[in-house]
């Protein structure tokens, strides 16, 4: 629904990794654009999956326990009854070249490593791209920080992503809203007081 500012550096970085590892975790603050990188990427190397990407939210998840159910949600695959879930979920992913994508892993952290833990190793060409506050501290993760967009410098009259964020933003609810010179100086201090 919005645009998308600047990340490219990130985005880059986490492309290099998901071509050279199975298990890639945004990891940074709430707020910092984590989802919306993992998206973007996503998006762009979907195609080189067989499987392509599939996104599974896990916000709102109500205990650890509902994890196996939400990624199999994700997946299409009916909820079984007559063995663990789990092992569905193996035996699908071990024949499919597929991303997943685990968002927002942080408040089932233990989980998560869990189940990358299960499905990595059972399933050669799947690959999970995870958002996390903390890391999943799962074998073979590799982190890629996400910092906040970088801010202006008080005085400064270069643009930065975080002053172009602003700038959008406030457009959007304020028609014609555009920095100028009289105005920069206060999104300037509205940037650097957010942070």
């Amino acid at each position: 629904m919005t645009s998308f500012v600047g990340r490219g550096r990130e985005i880059a970085r986490c492309r290099e990794l998901l071509a050279r590892t199975r298990l890639v975790t945004l990891v940074g603050p709430g707020g910092v654009g984590k989802t919306r990188i993992a998206m973007r990427v996503a998006a762009r190397v979907a195609g080189e999956y067989e499987e392509g990407a599939r996104f599974v939210e896990l916000s709102g998840l109500g205990h650890a326990e509902s994890l196996p159910r939400a990624v199999s949600e994700a997946l299409g695959l009916p909820e079984q009854r007559s063995r663990p879930q789990e092992d569905a979920l193996v035996e699908y992913a071990a024949e499919r070249e597929l991303l997943l994508v685990l968002d927002t892993c942080e408040h089932v952290l233990d989980s998560c490593a869990a189940l990358a833990d299960l499905l990595l190793p059972r399933a050669p060409r799947l690959t999970i791209l995870a958002t996390s506050r903390q890391p999943l501290a799962a074998p073979g993760e590799h982190l890629l920080p996400v910092p906040a967009l970088p801010l202006p410098r008080p005085g400064d009259d270069g643009d930065s992503d975080a002053l172009a964020l602003l700038a959008e933003r406030a457009a959007a609810v304020l028609p014609g809203f555009a920095l100028t010179g009289a105005n920069r100086r206060h999104a300037v201090a509205l940037c650097l007081l957010y942070t």
